[in-house]
């Protein structure tokens, strides 16, 4: 009897595991279908989307992805995002501006959203000339220009090469400041924790900068840092390359910043990394605003930590060009203000839009 109860309760045991197992299959499977559900829902979403609003464009140099809003105008505004982003950078702010009449180009730079990497070394000014090319397949003649962080570095880039077809200019905390002074308005203790700090987590690595077999398995690693209504927007930034589904892969080791190690390399010893990674340092906004001749609005973020001190830099080029520029402050943000607070962001920029007038 003894034998008999021993093995009904192992028997049971038993069962009750294959019961858990089955069930956790099935909820894990579930979970799995849910969301290839809305893998397929989000796909067909950008699938729309971009039909009205993407185009491609061969330039001198590479070939660019964009996205438009809005019809065809002589008021045109052309945005340049951050790094890591892409051209739906933008899309929040975008009817805004249409329904004052502008025409709105969103722009994939290299290696971001679905622009690729270039197979040559190009730089910012190499960059400049694709983007011009671009406004003249738009037929488009001049142009405000707007660009965040490294876009801002990207925008005073064209600035440089191509002033007659900027009527204005918008750099939101990148651009107006050189690079590397940002550097030098730290203390060395603060350097050294920017340094220690730029390396990505091994957990994002694996999730955004990695190579996926499947569209579906890259969607699924990038949707854990999307915002819940936005899941669409992340095929923006998905690309095929030999065989494999790529996000951000490669795109840290192309900017030359993956670690404070090549942080400092791009800083300190910019003949030794690429033309492309250089390019940030070898921006001098001082030098190709020295004539500066049309309007420039400063949207500067001095939240805390102010990890890139800009305001006294800011300040120097205002007061060269009181007439023409612009310096406007958010402490509500620590470096991107149209994403922690975009309706000041808007607000500021409708409002210099309005002035143009």
């Amino acid at each position: 009897m003894r034998n008999g109860k021993g093995r009904t309760l192992k028997y049971n045991i038993i069962a009750i595991i294959c019961i858990l197992l089955l069930l956790h299959t099935g909820a894990v499977a579930q979970v799995r279908d849910s969301l290839y559900a809305r893998f397929e829902q989000d796909k067909k979403t950008f699938s729309v989307f971009e039909k009205e609003h993407r185009k491609f464009v061969k330039g001198k140099h590479h070939k660019l992805a964009y996205l438009h809003w809005g019809e065809p105008s002589e008021k045109v505004f052309v945005w340049l995002p951050g790094s890591l982003l892409s051209a739906y950078d933008f899309q929040p702010f975008a009817e805004s501006l249409t329904a004052m009449g502008y025409y709105v180009i969103a722009v994939d730079h290299y290696g971001h959203g679905l622009t690729a990497v270039p197979k040559s070394d190009l730089d910012f000014w190499d960059f400049a000339d694709d983007l011009n090319v671009l406004l003249d397949k738009e037929r488009i003649g001049k142009v405000v220009l707007g660009g965040f962080s490294r876009g801002g570095y990207l925008a005073t880039a064209f600035y440089d090469r191509y002033p007659d077809r900027i009527s204005a200019l918008v750099l939101e905390d990148g651009g107006s400041v050189r690079f590397q002074a940002l550097f030098n308005e730290m203390t060395e203790q603060e350097r050294e924790t920017f340094f220690q700090g730029v390396e990505t987590p091994e957990y994002v690595k694996e999730k955004l900068f990695s190579q996926s077999g499947s569209a579906f398995d890259l969607y699924k690693n990038m949707l854990d840092f999307s915002e819940p209504d936005q899941g669409y927007q992340l095929f923006g930034f998905m690309k095929k390359e030999k065989g494999k589904w790529v996000g951000y892969y490669g795109l840290d080791e192309y900017m030359h910043m993956q670690d404070g190690n090549h942080y400092r390399q791009v800083l300190y010893n910019s003949d030794s990394v690429s033309r492309y990674a250089s390019s940030m340092v070898r921006i001098d906004p001082l030098n190709t605003f020295r004539y500066l001749k049309v309007p420039l609005l400063i949207l500067d973020a001095t939240g805390q930590p102010d990890v890139f001190k800009s305001e006294k830099g800011n300040q120097q080029l205002q007061e060269l060009h009181p007439h023409f520029v612009t310096h406007h402050t958010f402490d509500c943000a620590e470096h991107n203000i149209h994403f922690e607070c975009p309706e000041e962001f808007l607000q500021e920029l409708l409002g210099f839009l309005d002035s143009l007038e």
